[in-house]
């Protein structure tokens, strides 16, 4: 069961160029297909992680990991192509890289850190927007709009994080 886990969360960084090229070459309904398996996959590694008492310090810090590269690499090519506002773009891939160094920070401290549900919806809303802006094809004041909202809901919880975690 590790290995099927960790396969579940190596595929994640692995699919994650070929996600990339099939948006930069339009092919969005497929992109949206393989994203959608990479959205599954990280609902499905954590899941079975807890359930099967498999939880690491090595996957607390590979799953969020490749959901970053995931989301940081999806979004640059939506950016690339304009298809996303760049201030938005900045805000969101902003506060994933800072929780990644803040992450490594905590760990040299040997305090862990602690995650809420907030984050958690953060990624929902995140691989939904995803989905919905490569399957289904809406307005750009649509994107806009979603993509608003989850940068401003990401640095609100990138900033509960810090809050709640501490230095």
């Amino acid at each position: 069961m590790k290995n099927f886990i960790n396969f579940l969360t190596y595929s994640r960084i692995i699919l994650t160029p070929f996600i990339i090229y099939l948006i930069y070459i339009n092919s969005y309904t497929v992109a949206a297909i393989v994203f959608a398996y990479c959205s599954f996959s990280d609902v499905a590694d954590g899941r079975l992680a807890r359930k099967h008492n498999l939880v690491s310090e090595k996957g607390n810090y590979l799953d969020p990991l490749a959901d970053k590269i995931l989301m940081i690499g999806t979004l640059t090519i939506l950016a690339y192509q304009g298809i996303i506002l760049l201030w938005a773009y900045s805000i969101i891939i902003g506060r994933d890289i800072l929780i990644t160094i803040y992450r490594s920070y905590l760990i040299g401290k040997n305090k862990p850190l602690v995650t809420s549900q907030y984050g958690k919806w953060k990624t929902v809303f995140q691989h939904v927007m995803v989905i919905v802006i490569l399957l289904n094809n809406p307005t750009q004041d649509i994107i806009n709009l979603i993509v608003s909202f989850n940068a401003i809901y990401a640095a609100a919880t990138g900033v509960e994080y810090v809050i709640k975690n501490g230095f």
